[in-house]
């Protein structure tokens, strides 16, 4: 059981809100949970096929009644082949692109632009370094890169974004290990926190991270292939 919920505790990325639970039945779920995996569920409801849906972070677990048992892994329709976990995940992956201050970040533009990312990384982060690699290989692509200070890179990030050309120096550094200035300058400081509140904000706390225009997320170094795969379902 240790094992099980260590799993389930190390698999997310980021917390979610605690949304009020006031049937009794899911609150009585709620406060076992609580009691026997010493978590608190960000929310809890009974599912069709007779268990009850436990979210801790971004993550849904399923449970019975007195929590007794815990399965941790996706459910899947038989009838319409539709995978209701990732469903879920998805829903809770959302964020509103229109409230991201893009004025926060660095703007690449590549051929007509059209197809637009909105991408969190840290500079010293490796697989934000292997997605870099990614990233410039796309064309007709608008990206806005909120380079942030998750992996308490606050120095490195003020670093970068102080430079005469924050964009250059953030490329130098994660494709070419080339240092940025040493100098940080005030603005480059307020920048650099301004990005750390709004990681903070989103309960962002693993990257690198995609978003699209559509709110839903892709996590860590994924592929061109991927990208361009969930851009066709964007921009038909």
């Amino acid at each position: 059981m240790k094992k099980l919920l260590s799993f389930c505790l190390v698999a997310l990325f980021c917390a979610q809100a605690a949304v009020a639970v006031t049937d009794p039945a899911e609150k009585r779920v709620q406060n076992l949970v609580k009691q026997k995996m010493s978590v608190e569920a960000a929310s809890v409801k009974k599912t069709p096929f007779g268990l009850y849906e436990v979210v801790i972070g971004r993550q849904p677990v399923y449970v019975d009644a007195d929590v007794k048992f815990v399965i941790s892994g996706h459910v899947f329709d038989v009838v319409t082949q539709k995978d209701l976990t990732q469903a879920r995940i998805d829903e809770l992956s959302f964020i509103n692109i229109g409230d991201l201050p893009l004025k926060q970040a660095l703007v690449t533009k590549k051929g007509n632009g059209s197809h637009v990312l909105y991408h969190f990384a840290d500079p010293y982060c490796s697989f934000c370094k292997q997605l870099e690699k990614t990233l410039v290989t796309l064309d007709n692509v608008t990206i806005y890169s909120f380079v942030s200070p998750v992996l308490d890179s606050q120095e490195m990030v003020a670093r970068i974004l102080s430079a005469d050309n924050p964009q250059k120096a953030w490329r130098d550094w994660m494709l070419r290990a080339k240092e940025p200035p040493k100098a940080k300058t005030k603005a480059g400081n307020d920048w650099m926190k301004a990005n750390e509140n709004l990681v903070n904000r989103l309960s962002i706390d693993a990257v690198p991270l995609l978003f699209f225009k559509d709110g839903l997320r892709l996590e860590g170094a994924v592929s061109k292939d991927e990208i361009e795969a969930k851009f066709k379902t964007l921009y038909p």
